[in-house]
């Protein structure tokens, strides 16, 4: 099941990235004592040399000053890449644990279970032990819900699923550039402390900011290029005395009164660049590890293009935003401020430059956000690629309707324990009806088949020897429960996911019926009768899947459509007053119920 491979390139890491924690904290402990007593020399040399000239004292300031500065910066660098450290042993630690069948360390999405989905509440998608907590490797939480609505979603193009195939491959050969790719994704979205702000949400707030309206219109474009030629004129006739300092007091009261003005708004507009321009800051590294990144397959140069706007990457576009602030800075500075503002109109100058700048790359958060988001499914998948030897990547049968697998299993089942089944279905309107005792393995040959199709409709890998599949969508009822608070029988409950699926193939919809142990919620007679009509009923829409049960006469029908509805079972034996249970799919009806 595992990647020997695999497992040694993650405990060779992890050995790596444990050596340099060791020597980082050794270092951050030096530096701290650095820190300290290089302090309280500090002081005793102050001390000592408060007697002298004040050339050796100012000497001694300054040189102590930058010693101390230069072990502040070290210790605090120290720091930085000892969290970036952990954050490399944490990835590698939990990828280690996968590969033994462990995923505690990865979300579940349990906010995303959903009794009345078509398919992922019966297949286990989310949720403590699921699916997806096995495959999930995002760390944001746009990049969780889009993978997510995928897996709720599915593809309906042979084309996109043939292409996230191909991204998928490529990334699975880079496990190094996946590893660093989520390592810079941890340290950019996660929070810095209990009590800092969330960065999910800071960054779905950027888009907001960045489409505000602009206050500073066409107007100040003529504004910003007259006044400063005014002033200019009016400050060399002041300097040639032609004109008086009343006229030239009574102009800069006017000119920076123009500025003072607009002051507020802004003020508003240079804090919120203060905030807003920290959170995409944070996102910069990612950026352009993105960026810098060389793709072949077509879903991941699509991906990176999405890093580029207006001819010009994101990269370098929060350079130029850094620029825009280091400008606004300058008028903290009570001098500059006057100065900058009589001869440029400063801060109206670089609040337009700053208007400007979001006009021009108004979709870039929203662009690299969900870039970013694709990019955390894809290496997800490409992680589960990596990790595995019992997983094939499906072909996608577009001329005729075909499911075929050869020696499918539960991926979240264990290669060593797990017992892989084939499965063929070669036209639309047919049937399988599975016999056998409980715990034969009917219930998980049947979240086998739904959970490959579902990765199958992905791009994603699946765990067979082989699978084919035409595109269509599970439809399953497994797990149907009833509901208390809707005064909800079972036996309704399950007649109305009966019904939604009937209603879904009268749509012309294709979809994979799964349905285990239908109409157990009423008596025998019925549910043989009911059970019956269903199939038939099914049949007539031309639908196709499986139907698991004990219900020997059910597999009767197999007699009334031979072509149609084929019959196979799971066996169990008693050796030594022991249940014995071999989990292989076998034709024909159960004997040993």
């Amino acid at each position: 099941m595992t990647n020997t491979l695999a497992s040694e390139y993650y405990q060779e890491e992890l050995d790596f990235y444990t050596l340099i924690l060791n020597t980082l904290s050794k270092k951050i402990k030096r530096y701290s004592s650095i820190r300290i007593s290089s302090f309280l020399l500090g002081i005793f040399g102050f001390y000592f040399l408060s007697g002298t000239s004040i050339f050796w004292l100012s000497l001694y300031l300054v040189l102590f000053t930058a010693f101390f500065l230069l072990i502040v910066i070290k210790h605090g660098q120290s720091i930085d890449k000892k969290k970036e450290t952990e954050i490399h042993i944490q990835i590698l630690s939990n990828e280690l644990k996968a590969l033994g069948g462990h995923f505690s360390g990865f979300d579940g999405g349990a906010e995303f279970l959903d009794a009345s989905h078509p398919y992922s509440n019966d297949l286990d998608l989310f949720g403590p032990e699921s699916v997806f907590q096995m495959l999930n490797r995002t760390f944001s939480n746009r990049g969780k819900y889009f993978f997510a609505a995928r897996l709720k979603t599915l593809e309906s193009d042979a084309e996109s699923i043939l292409n996230r195939q191909e991204a998928i491959k490529e990334l699975a050969k880079t496990p190094k550039w996946i590893h660093n790719f989520r390592v810079l994704g941890v340290l950019a979205f996660q929070k810095e402390s209990s009590f800092s702000p969330d960065p999910n949400t800071l960054a779905d707030n950027l888009n907001d900011w960045i489409n505000r309206k602009a206050v500073f219109r066409s107007p100040f474009k003529l504004a910003q290029i007259l006044l400063p030629l005014l002033s200019f004129l009016i400050f060399g006739l002041f300097v040639s005395g032609l004109i008086s300092s009343t006229l030239f007091l009574l102009y800069l009261i006017l000119n920076l009164g123009f500025t003072a003005f607009h002051s507020k708004r802004i003020n508003r507009q240079h804090q919120e660049l203060g905030k807003q321009s920290s959170t995409l800051f944070r996102f910069q590294q990612l950026y352009a590890f993105l960026e810098n990144a060389n793709f072949e397959s077509a879903e991941l140069v699509k991906i990176q293009k999405l890093f580029s706007c207006n001819q010009s990457t994101a990269s370098n576009a929060l350079k130029k935003l850094g620029k825009i602030m280091q400008a606004f800075d300058t008028r903290l500075n009570i001098i500059a401020w006057f100065i900058l503002n009589y001869f440029f109109l400063w801060d109206i100058r670089q609040s337009m430059r700053l208007e400007a700048w979001k006009e021009k790359y108004n979709r870039l958060p929203e662009q690299t956000f969900s870039a970013i988001a694709k990019m955390e499914m894809l290496c997800s998948l490409a992680q589960f690629q990596y990790n595995r030897n019992d997983l094939v990547f499906p072909t996608i049968e577009t001329n005729n309707f075909l499911i075929e697998g050869i020696q499918i299993g539960h991926p979240l089942i264990s290669k060593e324990i797990r017992v892989d089944n084939d499965i063929l279905f070669s036209f639309e309107g047919q049937f399988l009806i599975i016999t056998g005792a409980n715990m034969a393995g009917k219930s998980t040959f049947l979240r086998a088949m739904g959970v490959n199709l579902v990765l199958a409709l992905i791009g994603a890998p699946v765990c067979a020897k082989e699978f084919k599949t035409s595109i269509l969508y599970p439809f399953t009822s497994i797990k149907t429960s009833d509901s208390l608070s809707t005064n909800q029988s079972y036996f309704y409950a399950e007649l109305l996911r009966l019904q939604q699926i009937i209603e879904s193939l009268k749509t012309k919809k294709h979809h994979f019926i799964i349905l285990d142990e239908i109409l157990k919620g009423t008596n025998s007679k019925d549910k043989e009768q009911g059970s019956k009509a269903l199939v038939k009923k099914l049949l007539t829409l031309n639908a196709v899947g499986i139907i698991a049960t004990h219900d020997l006469q059910l597999a009767e029908l197999s007699k009334s459509f031979p072509e149609n509805v084929k019959t196979a079972c799971f066996e169990v034996e008693i050796k030594d007053e022991q249940l014995v249970f071999d989990y292989q799919l076998r034709t024909g009806v159960s004997q040993n119920l």
